[in-house]
């Protein structure tokens, strides 16, 4: 009798211990499983955040590009009106013609260093930077005469900051042609100028981000055939 009410009673407990055991062991599970969640989503950010960094550094880059002047306005603020309020230099103006004549040239560098970024990078953000240099260029005498003086120096961002500065193709075209006539005895420069008004004339999109793409393909193409050449 002893051992037929123990059997059953053992035959229970074991039972019992097998339940609790598989609870346990389904306790385990869910924290492992709600562990690896945890990482997976952790994963998921970190792997999101190294995707966007290219991104934010290049707004940054726009950022800075595009109001890195702003220091020096800061300090000469008498300066501000020759590059926001479309005046020209004048003798007897507190600033002098060299202060002016410089920060147009630290700007312009600035400006066409972003447009060639836009061209390069499609993350860049070109609306923004289209409408600064926009704005800067048509409120800024001092900033289009040194776009039309120091011409040669901007080799793939001339064009696209020529069609910013000017509200119609037309007017760029004019404007290319000016340059043209200006380039004296400079055969090479002449030969360029002229490349880029038969490029503007013919092309059917004159984005300024498209012309400044077409500048940079095709010294990225030169420099290319360079290094073969060489070989």
């Amino acid at each position: 009798m002893t051992s037929e009410f123990l059997l059953p009673l053992v035959t229970v407990g074991a039972t019992l211990m097998l339940v609790l055991t598989g609870l346990l062991n389904f306790s385990v599970f869910l924290r492992q499983l709600r562990s690896s969640r945890e990482l997976l989503e952790t994963a998921k950010w970190q792997l999101e955040n190294a995707r966007q960094q290219p991104e934010i550094q290049l707004f940054q880059r726009a950022m800075s590009e595009t109001s890195e002047h702003l220091a020096v306005l800061l300090q000469r603020p008498y300066l501000r009106p020759y590059f926001y309020e479309n005046k020209s230099w004048r003798e007897g103006d507190q600033a002098t013609a060299d202060e002016v004549k410089i920060m147009a040239e630290l700007l312009l560098d600035n400006l066409a260093s972003a447009i060639i970024h836009s061209a390069a990078f499609p993350q860049y953000p070109i609306r923004s930077v289209e409408q600064t240099i926009r704005f800067q260029l048509r409120n800024s005498p001092a900033l289009r005469e040194f776009l039309m003086e120091a011409f040669d120096r901007f080799q793939m961002a001339g064009l696209a900051l020529l069609r910013l500065k000017n509200d119609t193709k037309e007017q760029t075209e004019a404007d290319l042609r000016l340059l043209i006539d200006a380039c004296g005895t400079d055969a090479a420069e002449r030969a360029r100028r002229e490349r880029l008004l038969r490029h503007l004339q013919s092309a059917t999109n004159d984005e300024p981000v498209e012309l400044a793409r077409y500048s940079l393909e095709r010294k990225r193409k030169l420099s290319l055939s360079e290094a073969t050449s060489t070989r």
